[in-house]
């Protein structure tokens, strides 16, 4: 069997009423050529269920079922089995905009980068938000990439994982997973450790995915506890001053690396 262009891999707890949604803006996407990975990540619910019902359905879709164990592990079965050149990540309660991946497609075979970025939107009591830095659409090589990422290293638009495309080969070339001992911020470190291998960036200036912001959950308590938040912190930064030490560019970037162990959370 041919590889497919594109996996796109979507972790699932307890997801079921949010989880159509965000599989229904994949299958609007009009791309034939992609695999969608889903792994049932311990739900509790009918996460499951629908995630087989949805397998029954369209031969395209794959589910993966395992004990829970966090988003991380669920990510790296993803990968264990996605043949994609390229990857894409989405959350179960989130969904892409209309035509994203015909627009990271498009770029990809036009520039062909290890690495796609695109704006998307922030959905925050009913106000969307477009978000992001780069306000044109360009390819970058790694050192002028490093220079946009070095002012806000840890905005979602760098840190997060669902406004990219991830060339795969990168990912075996350098045996590149996600580290389970997160309790977030897992996004942040295997972006840090993927940027090390990145020669070319494309750029693209359109919201492609919508992000639904809420202040609930484990993930944001725990982010906000200020001992705990600032131990993680500490690890992301040395992910980023890593980066940029083997890139030769730390003497340059020092104080905008240096910035990032003072704010408390990721920003957006």
């Amino acid at each position: 069997m041919n590889s497919p262009v594109l996996s796109v891999i979507i972790p699932v707890y307890n997801a079921q009423e949010c989880l159509p949604t965000a599989l229904k803006s994949v299958f609007e996407q009009g791309i034939n050529d992609i695999e969608i990975i889903l792994i049932n990540d311990g739900s509790r619910d009918n996460s499951l269920q629908v995630c087989k019902e949805y397998a029954l359905q369209d031969p395209r879709v794959i589910v993966l079922d395992q004990q829970n164990s966090g988003p991380g592990a669920a990510r790296n079965a993803g990968l264990t089995i996605a043949r994609g050149e390229y990857i894409s990540f989405v959350d179960s309660d989130d969904y892409l905009m209309p035509g994203s991946y015909e627009k990271f497609l498009e770029a990809a075979k036009r520039h062909h980068p290890d690495l796609l970025i695109a704006h998307f939107n922030i959905i925050m009591n009913g106000r969307v938000i477009d978000r992001g830095y780069v306000k044109t659409d360009q390819t970058m090589d790694k050192e002028a990439f490093l220079h946009t990422l070095a002012h806000r290293p840890g905005s979602y638009y760098y840190s997060a994982l669902w406004n990219k495309l991830y060339r795969r080969q990168v990912l075996l070339d350098h045996q590149l997973m996600f580290d389970k001992t997160y309790h977030w911020g897992e996004d942040f470190d295997f972006n840090m450790r993927f940027y090390h291998h990145v020669q070319k960036v494309s750029f693209i200036k359109e919201p492609i995915y919508n992000y639904e912001r809420t202040y609930s959950g484990q993930t944001w308590r725990s982010m906000f506890k200020l001992d705990e938040s600032f131990k993680i912190k500490s690890r992301l930064y040395t992910q980023l001053k890593l980066l940029y030490q083997k890139a030769g560019l730390l003497g340059k970037y020092r104080l905008y690396i240096y910035r990032y162990i003072f704010n408390v959370t990721i920003s957006t």
